[in-house]
């Protein structure tokens, strides 16, 4: 045999034991790409989900200042016709 089939056969073996290793790494590819795909997908939800609590939080907060003002009105006003004794 020559060297030039020895080098042949030796990379046809090699050919067919690295196939399978080949089409495994092809697999984790695609499986990473999925995963990629969904960790996109779930940071975008993260993003939108931390900006519905922080609008929350604004509108929380602006109701309970709106309801404060209510009660100090309310107070004031009772107070000024005298149902209310006045704070000291």
């Amino acid at each position: 045999m020559e060297n030039k089939e020895l080098i042949e056969a030796i990379r046809g073996m090699l050919k067919e034991e690295l196939e399978p290793i080949h089409e495994e790494i092809s697999k984790v590819k695609d499986r990473l790409t999925v995963l990629e795909i969904k960790e996109q997908a779930t940071h975008k939800k993260l993003d939108n989900l931390t900006l519905d609590v922080k609008i929350a939080e604004r509108d929380t907060r602006r109701d309970i200042a709106q309801a404060n003002d209510a009660i100090e009105t309310l107070i004031a006003v009772l107070e000024a016709k005298g149902i209310l004794p006045k704070a000291l």
